[in-house]
C-alpha cells in the first residue's frame, strides 16, 4: 500500500542570524562560532514511564507472523524541513572545499570516475544484507547496522537480521519484522487504523555489553491519514547475560517513550527522521517535530533518556527538550552523539542549522545520567554549504522524477571521541568542490568534519572538513556521493561509507577514508564496493508523489568493539534488476609497522627480561592497542623458544617486550607483531638470544598520536636509532641475492609503478629514494608503489642467516606533466 501524501507542509519564515566569524590568530587558522555563554542551561520536562516488557528471540520468532513479510509495500513520505532551501549563506562560512586551508590548493582532491582505487582501509568481507522492497516492504530501507562481538545486526525498515561477522551469512539468529519484534509496546490504534514501525536505529554498546534498538512507529486513524496520531519512540535492550552474542535465549526488554507527553501535557506532535546516540549515562534521540493531525513542522526537540533505568528493567525515565529552534536558529534534524568514553559526563545534540547554511548547530547535555539539562545553542560556522540535488542514475527511465531522493543537508549520524566530533552530510557543490545552490552543473559531494567540542565550556571549532566529490566539467559526466556517514576508530584513522550513482554511472555503495597522519581537510579517493549492472525502475516508486525516488535516508559507520580498529559500513546500493540491496563492507586497517630493530641483544637463561623492538612504518602501518575494556589486543611471538610474559604498547613504531629465554635458543630470532585485528608483521632475525648482558633499554621516543589541530601537517618524531643486532656469522656463499628493480629505472612521464622482488626465501628488501645506502631503518618494501618524481632508488635485502645482499641502483627521470 503507498504512503498517502499528508497534508502539505506549510512554509515558515527563517530568521538568518550571521552571528558566527572566522579568527585568524599567532598565523594559525580558526573555523567556528562566536563565544556564547556556557553557563545558561535549560531545564527539560521529566518523565517516568512503565517498567520493560521482556521476551526472548525465540518466543518473538515463534510467532509465524515474525518471519513473515510485511502485507504491504509503504512508500515513505520524508517530512523534510520546509524552507531550507531558501536560507542565506552565513556570511563567514569560507567558500572553499577543505579546511584548514592550504596554500595554493584551492581544493582538497580531484575524484576520478574509477571504480577501485587505494582507499585510507582496505575492503574485506563484503555482503548484501537484504533485499528490498521484496524483502522489506519499504522505499526507503532506512539504511541501518551495526557491528557487534560476533555478528553484524541489519536493522533497516521491515526487517531484522543478523549476520557471523566472519562468513558474511546470515546466522538465522534474528530474522524478524520489526512490526512484530516491538509490538509489544507499539502505539494501539483504532480498529480501522494502521500502524508500523520506521526510521530504524542499533547501536552495539560496548561499555554495558548490550545491543540496544530504537525505532519510532506510525500510528494512523485509517489507511487513508498516514501518521495521523502522535507516535512513540520505541527501545528494546538486549540482557547482559548474552554478552553480545544475539541467540534464541537471548531476553530483549522493550520499553516505549509517548513522546508527545513528556512532562505531563498533550503537544500533539509526531516525532520524525529519529537519531540516536550512546553513551554511558544516556540515550539521545533527536528529531524534527510535525503537528500530527495536519502535517505542518513545529520545532525540533530532542529527548534524554537515562541509561540506567533501560539497563536495570525501568521504569523507563525520560527528559524532553523541545522547542530546539529558538533565537532564530536551533538544530535541525538533530543527532544525538555517540560516545564510547566511559568516563564522559555530558552529551550532545547536533544539526544543520535552521537558519543559514555554511553552519552547524551544537547543544550540550549536562548531567544526562541524572536530572539533564541543556545548553542553548552553539553555532558553528563551517565551510559553504548548499542543498543537495536529486541524483541522476544510469538506466533511469522516469525522467526527472525518475532521480533519486538527495534528501537535504541533513547530518546523518554522529560520533566524538577525544572530544572531538566527527559528522557528514551530502551538499551540492561545483565541479571544484564548492557549495551552490545554483550552478548549473552542480552535483552532489559528501562532506565530512572533525569538530574540536571541550568539555563543559568553550566554543568548539572545526579541526578540519573535507568534500568527497568528482571535478568532472559537467553534471552529467560526474559521479554524485551521497547519504554519508563517518566513523574514527581508535587509531584516529576515519572511514566513510555513501552511495554513489550519475547519469553515466549505475547505483552503487562506495567508501573512502583517510589515516590519521594524512594532510588535514584530505581524503583517499573513494573505491566502490559494489558493483551493480541493473537500472533501478521500480515500479512500487515512480518518484511521482514525491517528485524523487525515495532513497537511502539514513547511512551508517561503525568501529568493531572488539579491536577499536576495524570499521564496518553499511549503503544502499541497486542489486538486481528494480530492487535495491544494503551492502555491508568491513575496512580493515593498515597492517603493524614491520619490526626492524631490537634494542639489544638478550640473554639466555633469564626469567624476566626487557626489550624494546622498533618497527618501521609504511602506507600507514603501525603496531597499535586498544587498552583494558577490550576482547583483542595486542600480542607478540618469538621464535626460538622464547616465551613473551607480556607486551607494552608504546606508540606506533615501538612496543616493549618481557621476555622469558630461560629455554631460548641462542642466535638471531625472528619476532612477530599481531596487531588486534589479526593482522601480523614479522621482523626476521631482528632480536639476538645469547649474546652476553643485556644492555640497558633504553626508553623510546614515542611517537606522538597526531593532535588534529588546524595547523601544518606536523613533523613526525624521528624513529629512534636502532642498536644493530650482531651479524651471524656467514656460510660460505650464504649472501642474499641482490633484489630486482622492475623496471630498472629510465624516463617517465608523471608517475612509474614499482616492484621489488628477491630471490632469497624471507628475505625483506628495504630501500631508499634519495640515494643513500638503505638499512633496517630504511622503507620496507611489502607492495608495488608509485613514484610522481624524479629520485635514485637503491634497495637492499636482508634475511636472518645471511650476509646482506648487494646494493641495486635505478635512476628514475619522472617528467611533471607541462
Amino acid at each position: 500500500m503507498p504512503f498517502p501524501p499528508k497534508i502539505a507542509l506549510r512554509w515558515r519564515f527563517l530568521v538568518p542570524i550571521l552571528s558566527a566569524i572566522a579568527l585568524i590568530f599567532s598565523g594559525a587558522q580558526v573555523l567556528g562560532q562566536t563565544p556564547v555563554s556556557s553557563t545558561a542551561q535549560i531545564s527539560g520536562q521529566s518523565w517516568s514511564g512503565s517498567r520493560g516488557v521482556q521476551k526472548t528471540t525465540a518466543e518473538i520468532m515463534a510467532d509465524p507472523a515474525a518471519r513473515a513479510l510485511r502485507q504491504h509495500i509503504y512508500l515513505k513520505r520524508e517530512h523534510e524541513i520546509p524552507g531550507r532551501e531558501s536560507r542565506p549563506q552565513d556570511g563567514s562560512a569560507p567558500q572553499e572545499s577543505h579546511w584548514p586551508l592550504r596554500s595554493g590548493q584551492r581544493t582538497n582532491a580531484v575524484i576520478p570516475n574509477v571504480a577501485t582505487v587505494f582507499s585510507g582501509q582496505t575492503i574485506a568481507t563484503t555482503f548484501d544484507g537484504v533485499t528490498g522492497p521484496t524483502q522489506t516492504g519499504s522505499f526507503p530501507p532506512d539504511s541501518m547496522g551495526a557491528v557487534g562481538p560476533s555478528q553484524f545486526l541489519i536493522f533497516v525498515n521491515g526487517r531484522l537480521r543478523t549476520f557471523n561477522k566472519t562468513t558474511g551469512h546470515a546466522d538465522g539468529a534474528l530474522e524478524a519484522n520489526p512490526d512484530v519484534f516491538f509490538g509489544s509496546v507499539m502505539t494501539p490504534v483504532p480498529g480501522s487504523g494502521d500502524n508500523f514501525t520506521t526510521d530504524p536505529q542499533v547501536r552495539y554498546d560496548r561499555l554495558s555489553g548490550r545491543w540496544i534498538l530504537t525505532t519510532i512507529d506510525v500510528p494512523s486513524s485509517s489507511s487513508n491519514n498516514i501518521g495521523d496520531l502522535p507516535n512513540r519512540i520505541l527501545i528494546a535492550v538486549s540482557d547482559a547475560a548474552s554478552a553480545g552474542v544475539i541467540s534464541g535465549s537471548t531476553v530483549w526488554t522493550f520499553y516505549f517513550v509517548q513522546q508527545n507527553t513528556v512532562g505531563g501535557f498533550n503537544t500533539g506532535e509526531a516525532l520524525d527522521y529519529d537519531s540516536l546516540g550512546v553513551d554511558n549515562n544516556a540515550l539521545y534521540v533527536g528529531g524534527n517535530m510535525f503537528d500530527a493531525a495536519s502535517g505542518s513542522l513545529v520545532t525540533t526537540s530532542a529527548f534524554v533518556i537515562r541509561k540506567s533505568s533501560v539497563l536495570s528493567g525501568g521504569p523507563i525515565v525520560a527528559t524532553a527538550f523541545r522547542g530546539l529552534l529558538s533565537g532564530g536558529d536551533g538544530p535541525d534534524s538533530p543527532r544525538g552523539v555517540d560516545n564510547s568514553d566511559s568516563a564522559a559526563t555530558e552529551g550532545y545534540i547536533i544539526g544543520s542549522s535552521d537558519a543559514t547554511f555554511g553552519r552547524l548547530v551544537l547543544r550540550r547535555v549536562s548531567n544526562p545520567g541524572g536530572t539533564p539539562t541543556i545548553s542553548a545553542n552553539i553555532p558553528i560556522t563551517v565551510n559553504s554549504t548548499a542543498e543537495p540535488i536529486t541524483v541522476d542514475h544510469l538506466g533511469n527511465t522516469g525522467g526527472f522524477n525518475g532521480r533519486l531522493d538527495g534528501l537535504d543537508d541533513r547530518l546523518f549520524a554522529a560520533q566524538i571521541r577525544n572530544h572531538r566530533l566527527w559528522t557528514a552530510h551530502n551538499i551540492a557543490v561545483t565541479s571544484a568542490g564548492v557549495a551552490s545552490g545554483s550552478d548549473s552543473q552542480r552535483r552532489n559531494a559528501a562532506r565530512w568534519y572533525e569538530l574540536d567540542v571541550p568539555v563543559g565550556s568553550g566554543a568548539p571549532a572545526v579541526v578540519q572538513s573535507g568534500t568527497v566529490f568528482d571535478s568532472a566539467s559537467t553534471a552529467s559526466s560526474a559521479r554524485q556521493y551521497w547519504v554519508p556517514s563517518v566513523a574514527v576508530s581508535g587509531q584516529g584513522h576515519a572511514a566513510l561509507g555513501f552511495s554513489t550513482a550519475g547519469t553515466s554511472f549505475r547505483v552503487n555503495a562506495a567508501t573512502a577514508g583517510r589515516l590519521a597522519t594524512d594532510t588535514f581537510g584530505t581524503l583517499n579517493a573513494p573505491a566502490l564496493f559494489t558493483a551493480s549492472n541493473s537500472a533501478y525502475n521500480p515500479s512500487g516508486d515512480s518518484g511521482n508523489g514525491n517528485g524523487s525516488r525515495r532513497w537511502g535516508d539514513y547511512s551508517f559507520t561503525s568501529v568493531d568493539p572488539n579491536d577499536d580498529m576495524t570499521m564496518w559500513t553499511v549503503q544502499q546500493f541497486c542489486d538486481g534488476s528494480n530492487t535495491y540491496g544494503l551492502e555491508v563492507a568491513k575496512l580493515m586497517a593498515p597492517p603493524p609497522a614491520t619490526p626492524s630493530s631490537a634494542s639489544s641483544s638478550v640473554p639466555g637463561g633469564q626469567s624476566s627480561v626487557n626489550v624494546t623492538i622498533t618497527g618501521t612504518s609504511f602506507s600507514g602501518s603501525g603496531f597499535f592497542d586498544p587498552g583494558a575494556g577490550f576482547a583483542r589486543r595486542i600480542a607478540t611471538t618469538v621464535s626460538g623458544g622464547v616465551i613473551v610474559n607480556s607486551v607494552t604498547y608504546v606508540d606506533a613504531t615501538h612496543v616493549t617486550l618481557n621476555l622469558n629465554t630461560v629455554s631460548a635458543s641462542a642466535g638471531a630470532q625472528n619476532v612477530t607483531i599481531t596487531n588486534p585485528d589479526g593482522q601480523a608483521q614479522t621482523g626476521n632475525g631482528i632480536l639476538t638470544v645469547g649474546a652476553g648482558s643485556p644492555s640497558p633499554t633504553p626508553t623510546p621516543t614515542p611517537t606522538p598520536t597526531p593532535t588534529p589541530t588546524p595547523t601544518p601537517t606536523p613533523t613526525p618524531t624521528p624513529t629512534p636509532t636502532a642498536t644493530p643486532s650482531p651479524t651471524p656469522t656467514a656460510t660460505p656463499n650464504s649472501t642474499v641475492a641482490t633484489p630486482v628493480i622492475s623496471p630498472n629505472g629510465g624516463s617517465y612521464r608523471r608517475k612509474v609503478f614499482i616492484t621489488l622482488s628477491c630471490s632469497t626465501p624471507a628475505a625483506t628488501i628495504y630501500y631508499t629514494l634519495d640515494g643513500s645506502t638503505p638499512g633496517p631503518t630504511s622503507r620496507v618494501f611489502q607492495s608495488e608503489f608509485k613514484l610522481t618524481s624524479s629520485a635514485t632508488l637503491k634497495a637492499k635485502a636482508i634475511a636472518a642467516g645471511y650476509q646482506d645482499s648487494a646494493v641495486a641502483t635505478a635512476s628514475f627521470l619522472v617528467k611533471r606533466r607541462r
